[in-house]
């Protein structure tokens, strides 16, 4: 039961998404496949099969503006032609966004809402937001009594996320039907990191 943790950082094997993929894998240990959209990327067939080998899927991005990374951008851009495929439909998925200090909510939100797009669907309890200011503000309160930061989400958090992620990944497969759409082509051949992005979607100007 291979889980996918998708790393969308521009900064791709180093800083804070990184850190979180890092800490995701090594909580998952076997069960994980570390993909750093940053790095060159296989083929469009053989992410065709990455992807609908994994059984549930962990996105991971800084927040950029109030918006998740390019490389992620691109990646969905891409992957839309799978919507509704084996490659996401009725999987699982869960999001950690790392943050200065403000928009990490809402970036998580929108990507859960992107991957229920696609097929996905959301367990319980299965967003992480990290923030500078609130790992700061633990650091500052740390041992005090009552202490006022301990609900602040940190990083051994994630353990929960990926524990919800990977009992939503083992349960048996409902029969879930999917809305009529149009399906997207691309074609197969090296993955399309730059340029114009033609999926066949319909033209109307």
């Amino acid at each position: 039961m291979n889980i996918l943790i998708i790393n969308g950082s521009l900064r791709g094997t180093s800083g804070n998404s990184a850190a979180l993929a890092k800490h995701a894998a090594a909580i998952l240990g076997k069960q994980a496949t570390i993909l750093t959209l940053s790095d060159p990327l296989p083929g469009i067939r053989e992410m065709y099969q990455l992807l609908a080998s994994s059984a549930g899927f962990l996105v991971i991005s800084g927040v950029y503006w109030n918006n998740w990374s390019s490389p992620l951008q691109r990646f969905i851009e891409v992957v839309s032609a799978f919507e509704n495929t084996p490659a996401f439909f009725g999987k699982p998925v869960a999001c950690a966004v790392s943050m200065d200090s403000v928009g990490g909510i809402e970036v998580a939100a929108r990507l859960h809402g992107v991957f229920g797009g696609l097929g996905c669907w959301t367990p319980p309890c299965s967003t992480l937001v990290i923030s500078r200011t609130g790992q700061e503000a633990i650091a500052a309160s740390a041992g005090k009594e009552n202490d006022p930061n301990e609900d602040v989400w940190r990083l051994d958090d994630l353990s929960v996320v990926l524990h919800n992620l990977q009992t939503a990944a083992a349960m048996p497969q409902p029969a879930w039907k999917a809305w009529p759409h149009r399906e997207l082509q691309i074609a197969d051949g090296p993955w399309p990191g730059s340029g114009a992005l033609d999926l066949e979607s319909p033209k109307f100007l």
